[in-house]
């Protein structure tokens, strides 16, 4: 899963995505690049990367079970949202 959450009223999206990064894993955003937005069933994602100044100091908080970082290629082998593999297919074309 990847950290996400709704964005509040009068909240930029922008502010909300940092919000809710450090809401879940108690990372602090060094810098954001807005990716793509990818709308689903009932869901409109608007997809950012973050530039993480403490990336080995992620702690699950809130609603996040536990924090794993795995290699991009992993995620075929992940257990996860239809949402997720889009976002993280976009991601690895980007690079």
């Amino acid at each position: 899963m990847l950290p996400g959450g709704k964005v509040e009223r009068g909240e930029a999206i922008a502010d909300a995505a940092t919000r809710e990064l450090q809401e879940e894993t108690g990372l602090g955003v060094d810098g954001l690049l807005y990716l793509m937005e990818l709308q689903t069933a009932s869901t409109r994602h608007h997809v950012y990367e973050a530039t993480v100044a403490n990336a080995d100091e992620a702690r699950p908080q809130n609603e996040i079970f536990d924090c794993i970082w795995y290699p991009l290629d992993a995620i075929q082998n992940l257990n996860t949202s239809d949402a997720t593999l889009k976002i993280i297919k976009a991601f690895q074309r980007r690079l």
